[in-house]
């Protein structure tokens, strides 16, 4: 079991190792498609990594609005 990134810190890991993964499945699914192979699987772990990008985001935003930026630094959203 994995714990959830709770530090703005945390959180910003997850999303790069999330981002990273993403990239990797989206190649994934581009080479299955190229050679006339099931997609779906593919398909599936693409939608799975982009719903837990669209959290973790989401809960940077929060964390950002309740506690601040804090030590961890990090670029100013717009």
């Amino acid at each position: 079991m994995t714990t959830t990134p709770s530090t703005l810190a945390e959180i910003n890991d997850a999303i790069v190792r999330d981002e990273t993964q993403l990239a990797r499945h989206r190649l994934y699914l581009a080479e299955c498609a190229a050679a006339e192979r099931n997609v779906v699987t593919a398909r599936e772990l693409v939608r799975l990594v982009e719903k837990r990008l669209a959290m973790l985001r989401e809960r940077r935003q929060i964390v950002e609005a309740t506690e601040g930026r804090g030590e961890s630094g990090g670029r100013q959203r717009p």
